[in-house]
């Protein structure tokens, strides 16, 4: 029985592998050859990794960038609540 061997992937290694792949149009065999030290599925894998990892934080950026707005829109109405409550709407004409 083989003794798995764990690799934690550098941020440079993990840059390397995207824009390998990216280059390649994935292609995993050109792929493989620029990292030997690693098999055609850990390749595979990681890169799945790495695109699920981007879709979470492009979603956590949405959906906060959403917030904001919301917020915003939430600060700019009860402004304006205010504004309307205390009477003091100013007509310049």
């Amino acid at each position: 029985m083989s003794k798995r061997v764990y690799h934690r992937w550098t941020d440079k290694e993990t840059r390397l592998l995207y824009q390998a792949v990216l280059d390649s149009n994935r292609n995993w065999r050109a792929v493989e050859k620029m990292f030997p030290q690693f098999s055609l599925l850990q390749l595979q894998n990681k890169f799945t990794m790495i695109e699920k990892q981007y879709v979470i934080n492009a979603s956590m950026r949405v959906q906060k960038q959403q917030e904001a707005s919301t917020l915003q829109s939430e600060d700019t109405l009860q402004a304006l609540i205010r504004i309307l409550e205390s009477g003091n709407l100013v007509n310049n004409e």
